[in-house]
């Protein structure tokens, strides 16, 4: 749960700390946010999307106008629930190039942003935009990526229409997932033709309003906004004190005279972004594979409810749902198998990756320079050489030989490589045990067996005729084998989640395990390169101090 409370007042706490370290600069913190102004809502995206229809449709105002073409030429806004919702021209629409600088600045004040694409999807230029907005400018943790005009697919808007459209977004949206995006299918004009048609034909104007997937998407609006609606604000403050304290610190910070500092640094931010790159990557893998296999096991649970309401004698129902039982149990032992092997070989492809750049030419070229001029170093410089592992590990051996203190030859800080990263790899066969537990089958076939009784008693009454025994009511007995496959269903749903935790926490405690410090060391080398490499002042350093403090408070808030 968010601790709005307490974010809130460590903003602040850095606001009035950020004001006090800039005082004698030329820089100013921007003005606080007010509190009081109503959420600002912001829809964007592409040209004829529907982004007018979608907000017609939220807000209920036919006075909204909608249509093929060019309908919204300007931002115009509307209150809905207490907020402001804001409607902007489409992106990269050729034919008005300045729509987009229009759109721009009503995105730069938005607090959420509801970015709208067609079924059709996105095309070049409009996923350039999108992942401008989502990955460059860090927006993804305030957006909503909706998919309208879903009856232009040729299932309309079904969730196996659903299914083709999201693999193929991820592929745009990428390193994000779709859920990650809050992603939303719809088919606002349907839900309009609906209300439309609520007077004449209610049962016809259901289907439609159904169809349109307006319940699940004013939901997830609705819950983004309790989530994440305040917390947006927090995090549009402190971009805005990030971008002024890194503005300083450029202009406060002299540029080294030292070109081989500079080439060391680049070095350990090769290394760091080839680490961090593969984290990231095989996060997503692992996470998808999980989430993947748990739709699987939820597909398993609908048709295994379906068994049961097959007509067959209980004893072939028993049979079936124990198929469909070791059917979940497979998929979720084959998915942790194949967890493993992507993190063994995605290991094993970083330390090669590794190994290349560290006998690249210009990497070697760099150790003998600082070789040759190690008594020019600055003293904290050699001794980050000297505990230097991976691409300098031989400029620090050569240190250590030369080193006064013989002592010394002891200390080295392990970079990364093969051997010590699949050491510290928690073992992971003793982590894979999800798996149906035998309580869980057990409570199925108790289920079954009291289920059994029902369709018995039904099959008798249905062969004499539908006539009822005394002392028995069919309709209870339906009532409780309709229980029964709800139940079956909740089984697989659960096991389906606990599947999919266990992927996402086993994700993060291997790669945070296998290269997590490492990542975390080389931080703390660049930080010592950056510091020798500029001739810092004290308001400099408390300046970075801060901006590292607000970075990150912004990670702390996202993950949140």
């Amino acid at each position: 749960m968010l601790k709005i409370a307490e974010y809130s007042k460590r903003v602040q706490e850095i606001r009035a700390r950020a004001e006090e370290a800039l005082k004698g600069t030329d820089y100013k913190c921007p003005p606080p946010s007010d509190e009081t102004r109503p959420l600002n809502i912001v829809f964007a995206g592409q040209y004829s999307a529907g982004k007018s229809t979608i907000i017609r449709m939220l807000t209920g105002r036919n006075d909204i106008a909608v249509g093929a073409g060019i309908t919204t030429e300007r931002t115009n806004s509307y209150l809905w629930n207490g907020m402001v919702i804001t409607d902007t021209p489409g992106i990269h629409t050729e034919q008005r190039p300045d729509h987009d600088e229009i759109s721009y600045r009503a995105i730069a004040a938005a607090d959420i942003l509801i970015f709208v694409v067609t079924s059709q999807m996105f095309d070049a230029n409009i996923a350039a935009h999108f992942r401008k907005l989502a990955i460059d400018n860090d927006k993804a943790n305030e957006m909503i990526l909706v998919v309208n005009k879903m009856q232009m697919t040729a299932e309309g808007n079904t969730p196996g229409q659903r299914e083709i459209i999201r693999g193929d977004i991820a592929k745009v949206i990428d390193p994000y997932t779709p859920e990650e995006l809050h992603l939303c299918f719809l088919d606002a004009k349907s839900y309009l033709d609906g209300i439309a048609k609520m007077q004449v034909s209610p049962g016809r104007a259901e289907r439609l309003i159904n169809r349109s997937g307006f319940a699940e998407f004013t939901d997830t609006v609705n819950r983004f906004v309790a989530e994440k609606g305040y917390v947006s604000r927090l995090t549009t403050e402190l971009y805005q004190i990030e971008d002024v304290l890194q503005r300083a610190i450029d202009a406060l910070e002299l540029k080294s005279e030292n070109e081989d500092l500079s080439a060391l640094e680049e070095n350990f931010v090769q290394q760091r972004y080839m680490l961090s790159d593969a984290r990231n990557r095989l996060r997503r893998d692992i996470r998808s594979l999980f989430s993947n296999t748990s739709n699987k096991i939820r597909e398993a649970g609908l048709d295994a409810a379906e068994v049961v309401n097959s007509g067959e004698s209980a004893e072939e129902i028993e049979t079936k749902l124990s198929q469909k039982i070791e059917e979940a149990n497979i998929a979720a032992t084959d998915c942790q198998q194949q967890a493993q092997d992507i993190l063994k070989k995605g290991l094993a492809d970083v330390e090669q990756d590794i190994s290349e750049a560290d006998n690249s030419a210009f990497t070697m070229q760099l150790k003998s320079r600082l070789e040759s001029n190690i008594g020019t170093l600055p003293e904290n410089i050699r001794n980050l050489l000297v505990n230097a592992g991976g691409f300098m590990k031989g400029v620090g051996d050569i240190l250590v030989q030369n080193a006064v203190n013989p002592e010394n030859a002891g200390i080295k800080l392990a970079c990364y490589s093969g051997g010590n990263v699949h050491k510290a790899v928690l073992d992971i066969g003793k982590a894979f045990n999800v798996k149906f537990k035998p309580w869980q089958a057990e409570k199925i076939a108790r289920g079954l067996a009291r289920a059994g009784k029902v369709m018995d008693v039904l099959g008798v009454a249905l062969d004499i005729g539908l006539q009822i025994k005394e002392d028995y009511d069919a309709e209870t007995q339906r009532r409780e084998l309709k229980k029964f496959c709800q139940s079956v269903r909740a089984e697989f749903y659960g096991f389906a989640g606990e599947l999919a935790d266990f992927g996402r926490v086993f994700a993060e405690e291997q790669l945070d395990n296998a290269l997590g410090g490492t990542i975390s060391e080389l931080d703390d080398k660049i930080e010592v390169i950056r510091s020798a490499n500029a001739a810092q002042n004290e308001t400099s350093s408390a300046l970075r101090a801060l901006l590292n403090e607000c970075r990150g408070l912004i990670q702390e808030i996202h993950r949140g």
